[in-house]
């Protein structure tokens, strides 16, 4: 496996809190949304077969080209929060292609959690030797620096969060979030219904690295805050689309995958 393949992976909507900063920088690719793209032709080309999932991915680049004018700045590369945003914007245009071909929000958004799914197909040993990085000093102090930052709210489309301290057993850190710059980004171009199926690649990504994620409410679901609570080891959790995990899309055994809209 290519190492620098392997440590972008971790890059996703929350991504940017799954390895250090100073090893993303390092092996951050020069296009940090190949490795979405290639997910996502993948997991197309198998639902659709290679013409149509080419043709699809022709129409998401389009997409993202128009969309990308409207990103709004957050801080740059100096920001964790804009590694968040890029995936954000990007899944929006991976949205508004399959909504234009006449597909579900459910379906879109299987689709989506199958592409974390595969940006994670690597062996778990590996996984979790990157997933340590996570709880490095250097690290944690990024993310408190990040946090502190974020309340002076310096840039109104980005993320507003605190860090909340462990209490030496039930998680050893978690995070807070009050503000949400991909709900922002969507509301403004009325996507809001993408937003929770967003907040489930967190659960992918923390399992495959044995995070031990609890989280019960998500501002992309009407509460006031993403509470986020990590214990490492532990069985990862989250509560989307308000019926528990698995989410209804996954449990949903009569979606069909032919033809050029939903069935």
């Amino acid at each position: 496996m290519n190492r620098r393949k392997f440590l972008v992976i971790s890059a996703t909507s929350l991504g940017g809190l799954l390895i250090s900063g100073a090893a993303y920088r390092i092996f951050r690719p020069s296009d940090p949304l190949d490795p979405f793209r290639k997910s996502t032709k993948k997991v197309l080309t198998a639902r659709f077969g290679k013409s149509r999932a080419d043709e699809m991915m022709n129409n998401i680049k389009a997409t993202y080209a128009g969309i990308a004018p409207s990103v709004p700045d957050i801080g740059g590369k100096q920001s964790m929060c804009t590694e968040w945003l890029d995936s954000g914007v990007y899944y929006l245009a991976v949205y508004r292609v399959l909504k234009q071909a006449g597909y579900s929000i459910d379906q879109i958004g299987e689709i989506i959690y199958r592409t974390y799914e595969t940006m994670a197909d690597y062996p778990k040993w590996l996984l979790n030797l990157v997933g340590r990085l996570k709880y490095s000093e250097s690290y944690m102090s990024r993310l408190k620096a990040a946090a502190a930052e974020s309340q002076n709210r310096r840039y109104p489309a980005s993320w507003v969060f605190t860090f909340v301290e462990g209490n030496g057993g039930e998680f050893d850190y978690g995070l807070d979030f009050t503000e949400c710059g991909i709900c922002k980004f969507y509301a403004a171009h009325q996507a809001m219904e993408l937003a929770p199926y967003m907040c489930l690649s967190d659960f992918v990504i923390n399992e495959a690295f044995n995070k031990g994620l609890v989280r019960y409410h998500t501002i992309a679901e009407g509460s006031d805050r993403c509470d986020f609570r990590f214990k490492a080891g532990s069985k990862t959790f989250v509560y989307p689309l308000r019926n528990g995990w698995p989410p209804q899309f996954l449990k949903n055994k009569n979606i069909i995958w032919s033809g050029r809209g939903a069935k």
